[in-house]
Order: C-alpha cells, then sequence, then structure tokens
C-alpha cells in the first residue's frame, strides 16, 4: 500500500514538473504538493495561463462498500497532508453520490484507522488522472478514484 502511494505521488510529481512553473496567489495555497496537483487556479474571467489535469482522491474501502453511494453519511478517514482539500474531496464525494459524508483527521494515520475498522474508508491518496488509474487493487477492499472538479477545487478556501 505504501509503495502504490509513494509511486502515484511520483507520478503526479513528474508530470506537474512537465509544466510550465508559475506561481500562485497567496489564497490558493502554497504547499508543493498542493501546487502541482492545481496548478494556478485561474481568477474568473482570465484566461488560462496554461492548463492543468485536475486531481484525483483514491479512497480505500471497506470490501462491503460496493459503490460510492455506500459512503454516504459515513465517516472517512484523511491524513494531514491531505487536509487543505477537505471540500474539494468532500463535493466531489457529493457529486459522485456520497452526500454528506465527514471527512475526519485522527491520531493515526488514514490507512491505520481503515484497517482498524474505525472508518468506513480512507484517503490514501490525491494525485494525477495518470496515477489515480495506475494505482493498484488491493485485495479484501475496494479503490475508488474521485475526480476533484474544477468548481470544488476553485472552491477551496
Amino acid at each position: 500500500m505504501a509503495a502504490a502511494t509513494a509511486l502515484a505521488e511520483r507520478v503526479t510529481a513528474a508530470t506537474a514538473s512537465a509544466a510550465p512553473d508559475k506561481k500562485t496567489d497567496s489564497t490558493e495555497g502554497s504547499g508543493r504538493l498542493e501546487t502541482a496537483m492545481y496548478g494556478a487556479i485561474e481568477k474568473p474571467g482570465s484566461a488560462p495561463a496554461y492548463s492543468r489535469e485536475l486531481p484525483v482522491a483514491v479512497l480505500m474501502a471497506r470490501q462491503d462498500m460496493t459503490s460510492i453511494s455506500d459512503l454516504a453519511d459515513r465517516t472517512i478517514a484523511i491524513d494531514d497532508m491531505y487536509s487543505a482539500s477537505n471540500r474539494a474531496i468532500s463535493t466531489a464525494l457529493g457529486a459522485a453520490g456520497a452526500p454528506s459524508v465527514q471527512l475526519s483527521e485522527g491520531q493515526g494515520t488514514a490507512i491505520n484507522r481503515l484497517l482498524d475498522g474505525e472508518v468506513s474508508a480512507a484517503v490514501v491518496a490525491l494525485v494525477s488522472a495518470e496515477a489515480a488509474r495506475g494505482f493498484p487493487e488491493i485485495p479484501g477492499f475496494r479503490i475508488f478514484r474521485i475526480p476533484l472538479s474544477a468548481a470544488s477545487v476553485k472552491a477551496r478556501p
């Protein structure tokens, strides 16, 4: 699992580094991963400086969660490193059929909270679409790939 996540993040970073280097406004996030994932978020009415693929949240869920809608009204663990994207991930999950999910940061890692039965699912990566497609299936769990929408990304605080 750790190897799959690390590989997905490397593919995302390699994809992001191939695009022109652009600075982002301080209100649009300043973390390296976030900048690599989202690129410059354009102001309404402005022409995009360049096109950047939107990120995909990779969720690992218990085997009994057979569809995204099964995650509705459930708690999903998320690691601190992805917490800046909570709103975008919640919005994307709602659009995909799982409204009212509760993203929860906790004492342990998201994956450990899932393995311990504390939560129904965990956000295990926030990566490019290419990296998400290559994320392996994990025996005994379901992997869901949730693309973040332009509206959810722009709505980030």
